[in-house]
């Protein structure tokens, strides 16, 4: 079962996502993230957060007051790392977070230190970008010259190896305070491969949208 997190902040147009939403999914919503989920059709399975970026508390009536989970404004964890402990509570094959761009920046800071965690979203799907978290091996699929960046996730250091990118990853060392910025694709499959450590992969969504 895949556990999906709708969070608020800037989301990705559902076009490009609806195929993430089958039967064999768990549908949690932190807060303003009800909101879309109401726009485009889906109910989640649970809800919680502090509701105050709801357009209005009325969207909970009709809920089961049992999968609804209410947290004082003032709390010790951000409505996105309540959604994430609670998918992970269930132990889910994998954890994908939509929502939490643009805005505040502290509020994305801390969305992206989400990756440096034991346990992280496996993927993280913004307005414009797919985050990936790479700790073994990705095979991917983009299109020629696209452009594609890394970064370091966690306190290992990262070592790696790669096919089909311009500027190869082999033989480096990174850690934390180390980027790989505007690396593109030299052809259209291409493959990372961690020998140690664990990367964050960030590319545009495509017009065409994204495999769930």
């Amino acid at each position: 079962m895949t556990g999906i997190l709708v969070t608020g902040g800037e989301k990705p147009a559902f076009s490009s996502i609806d195929s993430f939403f089958s039967k064999d999914i768990y549908l949690c919503a932190a807060d303003s993230g009800l909101d879309y989920c109401l726009e485009n059709g889906l109910k989640p399975d649970y809800i919680l957060g502090d509701m105050d970026s709801l357009s209005h508390t009325g969207v909970l009536d009709g809920f089961d007051p049992a999968i609804i989970e209410k947290h004082p404004a003032d709390k010790d964890h951000t409505d996105t790392e309540l959604g994430l402990l609670h998918l992970y509570g269930l132990d889910c094959d994998r954890n994908i977070l939509i929502g939490g761009g643009g805005g505040r920046l502290d509020h994305l800071l801390a969305v992206c230190a989400l990756f440096d965690r034991d346990k992280a979203p496996d993927r993280w799907i913004t307005a414009n970008e797919e985050i990936r978290l790479i700790k073994d091996s990705y095979n991917g699929k983009g299109r020629l010259d696209e452009t594609v960046s890394f970064f370091p996730a966690g306190p290992q250091i990262c070592r790696m190896k790669s096919k089909g990118l311009l500027w190869p990853l082999d033989n480096l060392t990174w850690s934390k305070g180390d980027t790989g910025i505007s690396n593109r694709l030299s052809q259209e499959d291409f493959q990372i491969v961690m020998m140690s450590g664990s990367l964050i992969m960030i590319r545009e969504i495509p017009p065409e949208g994204l495999l769930p």
